[in-house]
């Protein structure tokens, strides 16, 4: 009997530490490099645009304040409201993914998110930008959890890591990308023009998806529902029937409670800091945080490539206790050489961090659910984000050192992460057993 069977009669599912024995190995995928590679592209391509309509906020921030005369707690809320929608679009998309399929939800997620966020641009007030900013975060949220098991998916078992690395790595350049156009933009056209341009994903993606093959493993899974005629697993019975599965949806959310919590603790306010701490100009500080995503963008690889190599356990602590000091020591320096330098090593971390999750809280599910455990897990995680922004803002508004110390302070978060890593499977050349065997129906 599969570890992941729901079990309706008197038997029992295996205990939790007899999972990773009672694998069974699924096939490599069927596919060819240049499908492998494309889908990659795509998922990457969808990645770099998110992290486009994400970030644009942290730099237009300023000037929609002063535009909408909000407080930074205003805008603070503002940002939590964003990680609320991307929050449901997380399990929301992840479902619709095992429903339909990897590439139509895909290619619907990322057309949504670029339409909604140049939308947002023509907002009146603050009330309209806040909507505009949920609906964008509700399409980016599914951009992750169809993306990342898409991408799983279609790479082999020992160079997953790697596949994962490289879709992150989409994110830290959408970052440099917003960075680019904030430069050439922001000043000459507005804050509005760079919602406006993000409009261009949408259009993107309509060509791109014509390119696409389905996932191998969803496409092999469907095959064998239709030669068996089996039908469709719930992810809702396999969770209240399987012990082993809630636990590894647990594993799941804590990694990403840390993932997303560092991530917008970090940044929705770095350039406010560099500018109001370090005295940078709002430009100056715009393109050190595209140095920092440089950096990300080298180490979101090179955390997938060490996770294929030592293991996700053990790459995943490593990277997680690395990116903690780096952050205390960037937000407890005066010194803008310092600051800078410890920046770019925890971005760096960031971005290893990011991939090694991504790869690791992915392979703790079977294909026929994936993307449902693995958008719930995303999900989970995210509840504590949504009030990141709020936080930070609040702390920022008490502590002696203001948003530095907020900042420092938020890399606390971490330990959940990495007590996941300390206490879960190895997946390493590992998979989930495919649910071969249906529900006991008693």
């Amino acid at each position: 009997m599969s570890a992941y069977n729901v079990v309706l009669d008197d038997r029992k599912p295996s205990p939790l530490k007899d999972i990773m024995s009672d694998r069974e190995l699924e096939a490599e995928p069927d596919i060819t490099p240049k499908a492998r590679n494309t889908i990659t592209l795509a998922a990457t391509l969808g990645y770099l645009f998110d992290a486009y309509a994400i970030n644009i906020y942290g730099m237009t921030l300023a000037l929609i304040a002063i535009e909408y005369n909000a407080s930074l707690q205003t805008m603070g809320i503002i940002g939590s409201i964003f990680l609320a929608g991307y929050m449901i679009g997380s399990f929301a998309f992840g479902m619709l993914g095992d429903r339909f399929g990897r590439k139509k939800t895909l290619g619907f997620s990322i057309f949504a998110y670029g339409s909604v966020t140049a939308l947002t641009g023509f907002a009146a007030n603050p009330i309209q930008f806040a909507i505009g900013r949920f609906f964008t975060g509700a399409g980016g949220g599914g951009e992750l959890t169809v993306g990342v098991p898409y991408v799983v998916e279609a790479w082999d078992s020992k160079r997953r890591g790697l596949g994962a690395g490289l879709m992150f790595s989409g994110y830290a350049l959408g970052v440099v990308y917003a960075a680019i156009v904030s430069y050439f933009v922001l000043d000459w056209l507005g804050w509005r023009a760079m919602y406006f341009l993000a409009g261009v994903p949408a259009i993107v993606i309509l060509f791109v998806r014509t390119q696409l093959e389905e996932s191998p493993a969803y496409t092999a899974m469907l095959e064998r529902r239709e030669q068996t005629k089996e039908k469709p697993i719930s992810f809702w019975a396999a969770l209240k029937g399987s012990p082993q599965l809630r636990q590894h949806l647990a594993l799941g959310s804590l990694i990403y409670i840390s993932l997303a919590c560092i991530y917008y603790a970090e940044t929705v306010f770095v350039v406010h800091l560099m500018v109001e701490v370090h005295n940078l100009t709002n430009t100056n500080a715009v393109a050190v945080l595209g140095l920092f995503n440089v950096a990300m963008f080298s180490f979101a690889i090179g955390g997938g490539m060490l996770a294929d190599r030592i293991g996700r356990k053990a790459a995943g602590a490593l990277v997680i206790t690395a990116l903690g000091v780096a952050l205390w020591i960037m937000f407890s320096t005066a010194s803008v050489p310092v600051f800078v330098l410890f920046g770019c090593l925890a971005f760096a971390g960031i971005g290893g961090s990011w991939a090694i999750g991504m790869v690791y809280a992915a392979e703790l599910f079977p294909t026929e659910i994936r993307g449902s455990g693995y958008g719930w897990a995303v999900a989970l995680g995210r509840i504590p984000s949504i009030f990141v922004p709020t936080v930070v803002a609040w702390v920022a508004s008490i502590a002696p050192g203001g948003i530095s110390d907020a900042m420092k302070y938020s890399s606390v978060v971490l330990i959940f992460a990495l007590i996941a890593y300390l206490i879960g499977p190895e997946t390493l050349r590992s998979r989930v057993k495919s649910t071969e065997e249906k529900p006991a129906i008693a």
